[in-house]
């Protein structure tokens, strides 16, 4: 594996499950195994390499979904199979650990809302689509975080089941 791309690999691996601003240059480069001057040629320092990780991770549709079913599986899909350690965390993960760090919350922030929030906005209205993202992250927090008992485990059909009653009961909302 190329430096550049080990770099990525552990520095994405630290930054979303920790937090930037929890997370050493020198870390990376250790769990790397390179000099973390190696950074600096390859990122320009510890906001580019953040930045880099960050590539692909609000594509999380393929197509975006055109109608409220599709959507519902779409998050039901992405919330069931999203990695659940933090060698592989998932970009929900990364969006709930550094939404709110001082130094990339903004860019977060704003990376969430053009790439993510849009959409749901378009398909949903800007009401729907805050229901719809305070119930999927709620339900993340709840069972990730606060490991809440009778959240069925992520690969059950049970899991699946309870996700879907959730959205569909923020998007029965009418305003």
């Amino acid at each position: 594996m190329k430096t550049r791309d080990k770099l990525l690999l552990h520095a994405r691996r630290q930054f979303w499950a920790n937090g930037y601003s929890n997370v050493s240059l020198r870390q990376i480069a250790s769990a790397a195994g390179v000099d973390v001057a190696l950074i600096s040629r390859h990122f320009g320092g510890k906001l580019g390499l953040f930045e880099a990780t960050l590539d692909g991770a609000f594509s999380i549709f393929e197509t975006p979904p055109v109608n409220e079913t599709e959507l519902i599986d779409a998050f039901v899909r992405i919330f069931a199979e999203a990695p659940r350690t933090s060698t592989e965390p998932s970009a929900v993960t990364m969006l709930l650990t550094n939404s709110y760090d001082e130094e990339v919350g903004s860019l977060i922030r704003d990376l969430y809302d053009r790439h993510f929030q849009q959409t749901l906005r378009d398909l949903l209205g800007p009401e729907r689509a805050a229901l719809f993202a305070a119930v999927v992250f709620g339900f993340s927090v709840a069972e990730k975080s606060l490991r809440v008992d009778g959240i069925a485990p992520p690969s059950s059909v049970e899991y699946r089941r309870q996700l879907e009653h959730l959205i569909r009961a923020a998007l029965s909302f009418s305003g």
